[in-house]
């Protein structure tokens, strides 16, 4: 088997069994040793390739969103409010997923994968705005995204993906100096 194959296999599995075990109880007295039987990995793989819990559900979730962004259109630059729908779509398909990463108070993890998947998609020059490359920004636009996105998957999802990516696009260009 292709050892990236094999290290995405790994990933995927140690991940699950990750949520698995959040699903049945808090995240802080789940121990390495538990999640790697429940995974099937040796205890020798986990420290090979991660520090804590945290890095498998930053990597595992950047790798979801870059999966699901490569399906936006091709074109050299997707409007604000696509591609914040496409995030609310994906939030939304991943509702228990999310859940269980709010209920574990991992919003950093979201935070980190909103913020590193923003800064790729800057650096491919799919975003556009003057606001964009300000000190500060990044960390402002994913920060409110991710409240808004918790919120709304906190309340049950009322509003649709897209009635929030037009918000988050609305707000976003107000007070444009």
């Amino acid at each position: 088997m292709n050892p990236q194959v094999r290290k995405q296999q790994n990933l995927a599995a140690i991940y699950h069994a990750l949520l698995t075990l959040m699903a049945r109880k808090p995240l802080a007295t789940i121990s390495i040793t538990e999640l790697c039987q429940h995974a099937q990995v040796s205890r020798t793989y986990f420290y090979r390739n991660y520090q804590d819990f945290n890095q498998i559900i930053t990597r595992y979730q950047t790798q979801n969103m870059l999966r699901y962004l490569r399906r936006l259109p091709r074109s050299a630059q997707v409007s604000l409010a696509d591609l914040m729908t496409h995030y609310f779509e994906l939030v939304q398909s991943e509702a228990g997923t999310y859940q269980l990463l709010i209920k574990n108070g991992q919003l950093a993890v979201l935070l980190q994968t909103f913020q590193t998947v923003f800064q790729l998609l800057k650096k491919q020059h799919r975003l556009h705005g003057s606001r964009i490359n300000e000190p500060y920004y990044l960390e402002f636009f994913s920060g409110a995204v991710i409240n808004v996105a918790v919120t709304w998957v906190t309340h049950g999802f009322v509003e649709s993906p897209r009635y929030l990516g037009d918000l988050v696009a609305r707000f976003a260009s107000a007070n444009r100096p």
